[in-house]
């Protein structure tokens, strides 16, 4: 059985959906933390359990029968640090899925993690991915860059700034190179490496085909959606700025965009060719990735 936990997030409802879509998949479990989520995934024909990974309530009883754990959970939303609280998640989970015998880990990390970043969150992300190297089990690393998809904080921040505002403003992260990669890319090769056991012990990165900029991003998707806007560019990198917005105007969380904002100052893509992830097939560019997503609200 596969445990996908964090399975209420965009990255994760995608998974789900990938593997309802997949034939011969092995039995799949969502870890949800809260009760209503659960009986959402329920109402799909989801199996899904409530657990909370910080203060360990349910783990262990959501871990039992898993032999695989699909790691998608961030503490982004919870109050304290990020870091001390991604790590205590993350800890709580591998004690649990010892314990179970859990065999192997699948985690979905960032491009540009690392232990001297400046951005909190991405410190934190190569922190969990520390504790999982370490954990003693089998484990599958996957890093990915801006997700392109409904759902995901940074995207949405953009998406609807553009939308919504007649002037854009474009902070110093405009020139920072980003590989965007689509959201159903991302379901697929965290499905393939739930299920392929041969990628045991290996680290990709899940990028999209082209480099862009993010400055080009933001662009790209007004001429996407026909919006004519005046960008401006400015010369500082703009968080304070980016958290109101995301309050007032894109009705988005002011802690957890702020955090997120903070990744934008590092390079998102693949720098070793040879650490792409093996999908069967060229992963979208971002004009392709747009297109899917445009098709995929069509039919909602």
């Amino acid at each position: 059985m596969i445990l996908v936990a964090g399975a209420s997030g965009f990255v994760g409802r995608a998974l789900l959906a990938d593997f309802a879509r997949t034939e011969g998949t092995p039995p799949v479990r969502a870890l949800v933390r809260r009760e209503f989520e659960a009986v959402r995934l329920r109402d799909q024909g989801v199996e899904a359990v409530t657990a909370d990974l910080l203060t360990r309530r349910g783990v262990d009883a959501a871990m039992r029968g898993a032999d695989t754990l699909v790691y998608l959970v961030h503490t982004l939303a919870r109050p304290g640090d990020v870091v001390a609280n991604d790590l205590d998640a993350v800890q709580n989970a591998l004690i649990a899925a010892r314990a179970a015998g859990v065999q192997r880990v699948v985690f979905l990390g960032c491009v540009g993690a690392s232990d001297t970043s400046a951005s909190t969150y991405l410190v934190a992300r190569w922190a969990t991915e520390l504790a999982i190297r370490q954990s003693g089990l089998r484990h599958v690393i996957l890093r990915a860059p801006l997700i392109v998809g409904r759902g995901g904080t940074l995207f949405e921040l953009m998406r609807r700034l553009v939308d919504r505002s007649p002037v854009v403003p474009l902070f110093a992260w405009r020139r920072v190179p980003v590989e965007p990669v689509a959201l159903s890319d991302v379901a697929e090769a965290l499905r393939i490496a739930a299920t392929n056991h041969e990628l045991d012990g290996r680290s990709f990165d899940i990028c999209g085909a082209e480099r862009l900029s993010f400055g080009a991003v933001v662009r790209g998707w007004g001429r996407a959606h026909g919006r004519r806007r005046v960008y401006v560019p400015l010369p500082t990198w703009g968080e304070p700025v980016g958290e109101h917005v995301a309050w007032t105007l894109a009705r988005l969380p002011r802690r957890e965009t702020r955090l997120l904002l903070e990744t934008l100052r590092e390079p998102q893509v693949c720098r070793d060719p040879s650490r792409r992830f093996p999908l069967p097939h060229r992963p979208m560019g971002y004009a392709q990735a747009l297109d899917a997503l445009a098709a995929l609200d069509a039919r909602v």
